[in-house]
């Protein structure tokens, strides 16, 4: 496991398999598997009582956009309120 701050990176065989980050009480959980992200949930939930907002859609004043083609990240909602 690799610890950067509050990047918590879990990898096996050279690849990344969980990230975690972390920012005061906002959590981004990351993970190849949903079986996986289930159970690191409800670990974390066992100790902090967390709750999930489902997929990530705002972060730190950055919208998270999905599409066919990729994520697009962006401060549109930022920028409109300047």
């Amino acid at each position: 496991m690799i610890i950067l701050y509050s990047l918590f990176i879990n990898s096996s065989e050279g690849s990344f398999k969980t990230i975690l980050l972390v920012y005061v009480d906002d959590i981004i959980l990351a993970e190849n598997d949903k079986k996986e992200i289930e159970r690191v949930k409800e670990a974390l939930n066992m100790t902090f009582k967390i709750k999930d907002l489902g997929d990530l859609r705002y972060f730190l004043g950055f919208e998270v956009v999905r599409s066919k083609k990729g994520i697009m990240v962006n401060q549109r909602k930022y920028a409109l309120e300047l």
